[in-house]
């Protein structure tokens, strides 16, 4: 059996002649589309050029009527997608010798190349482009690879007179044009046909014919010029096979597909091909081959935004679901995955109720995979809590209407945190697929190799992973387009499997569909079929995503490697581009959390029905909107001031805002519920303690302080009040009680502050810490070799067009970097409560710098605030506020969700290390001192130095630095392309001899979480004490309550726990006797039960994994 696969383009020998002369020439071949119209603006050619594009030779221009850019047919963004753009020109004589026609390409699209097709004059012939650059080249052209083709024609092809050349993108992407040229030589021969060359290689397929299965050797053949025909011949087993061609390309070549019996034993297979008189021969050696299945799990990219202003993404996947809908009726094979549960959650109350029940059953039947993760969050960015529901929304759907649920996608995002494993597995999720885009984190890619595996969280817990390169791979393999499309690139992709040494499996995986909110493409269901009719093997079978989980666990399960680690963070630096949203929805996380805690609790202890889980949701969705990985639009870098840019900028950030406002409802509500139940005979002050353990609570008498917990332009008092319980309050009066001890500043001389613990001394030049003196340790803090102080401003400015943006093989970055200026230093005592130094400066892009560094009596702490004025600017920049920690043999610790990563070690190949994304808490330690620094409001940090877009593989931990990092506007897509405006940076410092983890998170979750101040009413009928209360609190240092909730079921209290110094601990948590706690049920993050634990005495019984999290519910 023979079949002609696809057409090849015959190459010119050389690419000039002696005698060419050019007939035409559109554009220039210079590696730029400058000259073509609409450059580096693709949203205006597609509104520009809304009919099929007709270039006439001599009357038109490159600038006005040729798009930088064709579309090909997925290219839903343009009315002229798929569509052939034509040339006209006339030739004044009668054609003769020989022609030339060269297509310079600046870039084609990297994950769906075009199958391109050239017509001259009705006569055609195609080539599939190779992967090209990447986005990036949309805004820069610099950023493009390049290619070409150049194509040798006999005279005949052209007439005197008249002619067209048409250029189509037939299947696949878009093309970037650079120049096209015609050129001639008159007195050029077409030389007699030959067969230039003759290949043959044995395939992975298995050709079904006539009853019986044949291996499928595939043949090139490449001509030196088009011929009248070909002969094939095939010699194995001994038999022959004479291959008929009955028709040929007009261009020259052919890739031929010709079906052998196969054999379990090595097979020689001779391949005989005449073209006139010229004959070639070849033999090639087949191997027995693997019966090879390919899992496609076919799905939409959810960009929330990026393509399109958001509600439109939400509707665009709705459309998919119902022609997924659609196709499960026609073809009873197909399959369709939302990737995300926001899909479901969208669709769900966008569509009526036959729509929804339609959506329920086929999910319910298997036939829709929902997938997990509520969207395609940036891990690093989550709270501990918020990590802990990335699922639930999926869980409801599986414990309300028994929808599958076993299986996460990420896709686009390339790396993820060292507890998402956990997290999952935790969650009730077993299997996880990464559809990794490497832009922006080149150096992740030895762990696609090396699939599939076992990914291990920090508790032992597991999740079997995939890492895709790249995602949308039913369209990038041309799943959605036709077999033909489809066979080469599936060949050299199960190819590169064989290849593999340690890849023993017979089964790989294809993470999505289609692109970035793309529209489904209903060929997909017919492609499949008619591979499957076509070919044995490899079946390609569309699937749920768990169906290729499910197969390797069965079959090679215990084969399976084990990493354990963190990717990085590579995305989440772009948080840093909207640094005051970013810290909005930092401190929502903190303060939903300690709101429902209060919430729950009062609601066990007095039922009003005033917890609202629906209000409580809304603000962890809102987080989670804002946390997912799309920041706006596609051109927000090249087109910021745009209404499509901003229209996408307001939306995102309205989900900071209400984040921001509905958490701190939520707050307010649990403190009221929980004053309203404390036995008050007059009004009274409350101080709320969150935490699971006691605190002192330090900081400004203003109610309310949260998120700043000192104002730097204020000379505000300070009050101490020692031992406020875990989980609880204390509550009094200011005067009367003497509950606290405010002291107003008083005015002192000097450049240092100091408390019994620290001195700290201040540069005049430049408003750095110069000096920190631990008392305690009698050890210097702040390395005097550095270029600058602690909670020094620095500003990095410059780095466009180079390797800090993109392009890791790019220029160097050229950075100028500068710091703050003269400072204003002013010194207040508060006696008996600690020491403050105003400090205001400037510096470059930051006019005012107003800097409030505290230290306490009464704990061993410095707080650090920072307010600055940020002038807009769309140049490249980095922003840092320095800490040169003098530490030796450093080890860095970081908290994520979740866990804490050893920075040092704990790193898995490729990961990213030019910077970190830290959730609460940095701890440094070295030989003879350990430092812990806490970051409330900005997420990332550089360890050693600034950023300087090195893209480290490795990472030489030889000093203490840290810096940290709160804006950059690096990226050429999505997130912001500046920002101005004022912004507050707080952080906190503390230190000791060695490491002690427990007390490091606790010192961080302070920092975050500072002591709150209500004013309550006159209540002498409340049931709890007056002066104080601990409503919960944990016996074990080691082990810390996260999260507390009520039951989804509404049947109890539900309290989630985490280790922090990776011991197995029975962790005993004990109630207020007023909350019910007649027995306690062990259950996952989901809430599904596990096994009953001891109570006694309202004492809880917890066991928990070294490093792990635990969950019970309280009845």
């Amino acid at each position: 059996m023979a079949r002609v696969l696809a057409c090849v383009l015959a190459l010119a020998a050389s690419t000039a002649w002696a005698g060419e002369q050019i007939v035409w020439q559109i554009g220039k071949p210079d590696r730029d589309y400058a000259e073509f119209a609409c450059s580096a603006n693709y949203p205006e050619a597609a509104k520009r050029f809304n009919k099929p594009v007709v270039f006439e030779v001599g009357r038109s221009e490159a600038a006005r009527d040729w798009p930088f850019i064709q579309p090909g047919p997925v290219d839903a963004w343009s009315p002229i997608a798929g569509k052939p753009a034509a040339i006209r020109f006339h030739l004044a004589s009668a054609p003769q010798g020989m022609f030339l026609l060269r297509v310079e390409f600046n870039d084609v699209h990297k994950i769906l190349p075009p199958r391109y097709q050239v017509a001259v004059n009705g006569r055609a012939g195609q080539v599939q482009l190779t992967p090209g650059g990447g986005d990036e080249s949309l805004s820069n052209a610099k950023a493009g690879k390049p290619q070409k083709i150049e194509l040798v024609l006999p005279a005949d092809m052209f007439r005197h007179g008249a002619n067209q050349i048409e250029l189509t993108c037939l299947e696949g992407s878009w093309v970037q044009y650079d120049a096209i040229t015609l050129l001639n030589d008159p007195q050029g021969t077409m030389p007699e046909p030959q067969v230039q060359s003759l290949s043959a290689k044995a395939t992975p397929y298995f050709i079904r014919s006539n009853g019986k299965v044949l291996r499928a050797i595939e043949v090139a053949v490449t001509l030196n010029v088009p011929a009248a025909g070909v002969s094939l011949r095939a010699e194995a087993g001994g038999r022959t096979i004479d291959v008929p061609v009955p028709a040929l390309p007009r261009f020259g070549g052919i890739i031929q597909e010709i079906g052998v019996p196969d054999s379990d034993k090595p097979f020689d297979v001779k391949i005989t091909a005449t073209a006139g008189k010229s004959t070639r021969a070849v033999t090639v050696k087949v191997l027995p081959g693997r019966k090879w299945r390919i899992y496609v799990a076919p799905s939409s990219h959810t960009d929330i935004g990026y393509t399109d202003l958001q509600p439109k993404c939400a509707e665009r996947h709705c459309e998919n679901l119902d022609a997924a809908l659609k196709l499960l009726q026609q073809h009873p094979d197909f399959r369709w995955n939302l990737e995300v549960a926001w899909q479901a959650e969208e669709y769900l109350a966008r569509r009526d109720a036959p729509q929804r029940e339609a959506f329920f059953r086929a999910a319910r039947a298997g036939k829709l995979g929902v997938q997990a993760l509520y969207c395609n969050i940036l891990t690093g960015l989550c709270s501990h809590e918020e990590a802990c529901r990335l699922t639930a929304f999926a869980a409801r759907l599986h414990r309300e209407h028994q929808i599958p649920y076993a299986s996460a996608m990420i896709s686009d995002v390339p790396t993820q945190e060292a507890s998402l494993p956990m997290i999952l597995a935790n969650s009730g999720i077993r299997y996880f697929s990464s559809g990794i885009n490497n832009d922006r984190a080149y150096t992740f890619t030895e762990m696609q190799k090396k699939c599939p595996c076992w990914w291990e969280g920090p508790d032992g817990s597991r999740v079997l992973m995939w890492y895709a390169p790249g995602y949308a791979h039913a369209a990038a393999f041309g799943l959605d387009q036709s077999v033909e499309a489809a066979r080469p690139r599936i060949l050299g992709h199960l190819q590169s499997f064989e290849d593999r040494k340690d890849y023993p499996y017979d089964a790989v995986f294809f993470h999505g569909a289609v692109g970035d909110n793309v529209a489904l493409n209903a060929k997909l269901a017919e492609v499949c079929k008619a591979w499957n009719e076509r070919y044995e093997y490899p079946k390609v079978i569309l699937s749920p995503n768990r169906d290729f989980f499910e197969y390797i666990e069965k079959n090679y399960g215990d084969k399976l490697p084990v990493f354990r680690g963190s990717a990085g963070t590579y995305w989440e630096d772009g948080a840093g581009s909207s640094a005051r949203e970013t810290a909005m929805v930092r401190n929502a996380h903190e303060q939903v959390a300690a709101g429902e805690q209060f919430l729950a609790l009062a609601e066990r202890i007095a039922p009003r029905k005033q917890y609202r889980p629906e209000a409580v949701y809304g603000v962890w969705r809102n987080c989670m909107l804002y946390d997912e990985h799309t920041w706006g639009a596609y051109c927000s870098i090249s087109q910021p001031e745009s209404e499509f840019t901003k229209a996408q900028w307001k939306i995102k950030a309205q989900f900071a805002v209400d984040a921001n406002k509905g958490a701190r409802s939520v707050l307010v509500q649990g403190q009221n519920a929980i004053g309203s139940l404390i036995k008050a005979h007059r009004p009274a002050t409350v101080l709320f303690n969150a935490a699971s353990w006691p605190r002192t609570a330090v900081g400004p008498t203003q109610p309310n302080a949260w998120p700043w917990p000192v104002d730097p332009s204020k000379e505000s008092k300070l009050f101490v009040v020692k031992d406020v319980p875990p989980c609880g309050y204390r509550a009094g009066d200011f005067d009367r009680d003497g509950l606290f001890r405010a002291v107003a500043p008083q005015p002192a001389e000097g450049n240092a502050i100091e408390s019994k613990y620290y001195r700290v001394e201040f540069d005049p030049a430049t408003g750095g810490v110069k000096s920190i003196l631990d008392k305690e340790l009698g050890k210097e803090l702040v390395d005097a070799k550095a270029a600058y102080g602690a909670n020094q401003y620095v500003y990095v400015a410059g780095g466009n067009g180079s390797r800090i943006v993109a392009n890791p093989a790019g220029p160097e970055p050229k950075l100028t970097i500068t710091t703050s200026g003269k400072a204003n230093l002013r010194r207040l005592r508060y006696p008996g409560v600690g020491e403050m130094m105003l400090v205001e400066t400037s510096g470059a892009m930051a006019p005012k710098i107003e800097s409030a560094v505290v230290v306490y009596d009464d704990v061993k702490r410095i707080y650090f605030g920072n307010r600055l004025a940020k002038t807009l600017t769309y140049d490249k920049e980095g922003v840092y506020f320095a800490f040169p920690f003098a530490v030796e043999k450093p080890t860095f610790r970081y908290e994520c969700p979740a866990g804490i990563v050893n920075a040092n070690k704990d790193m898995l190949p490729g990961a990213c290390l030019d910077w970190f994304t830290v959730q609460h808490f940095v701890e440094i330690e070295g030989k003879d001192a350990t430092i812990v620094w806490a970051t409330p409001d900005a997420p990332l940090v550089c360890f050693q130095d600034v950023n300087r877009g090195k893209w480290q593989t490795k990472l030489d931990f030889r000093n203490g630095h840290l810096f940290a990092y709160v804006m950059n506007n690096y990226w050429h897509t999505n997130y912001l392309a500046g920002q101005g405006g004022e912004h507050y940076f707080g952080f906190a410092m503390t230190s000791r001899p060695r490491s002690d983890l427990a007390a490091s998170a606790r010192f961080g979750w302070e920092a975050a979480n500072p002591i709150q101040m209500v004013s309550i009413a006159a209540n002498p009928d409340g049931r709890l004490p007056a002066d104080a209360a601990s409503l919960m609190s944990l016996a074990e240092p080691n082990v810390m309550v996260i999260g507390t909730k009520l039951s989804e079921t509404g049947e109890g209290l539900v309290v989630r726990l985490w280790e922090v110094e990776g011991k197995p601990t029975t962790a005993h948590l004990r109630l207020h006797p007023l909350i019910p706690a007649r027995k306690a049920t062990a259950c996952n993050l989901v809430e599904v039960p596990g096994q009953p634990l001891e109570v006694r005495d309202g004492v809880v019984a917890v066991p928990i994994r070294g490093s792990g999290l635990a969950t019970v519910r309280i009845e």
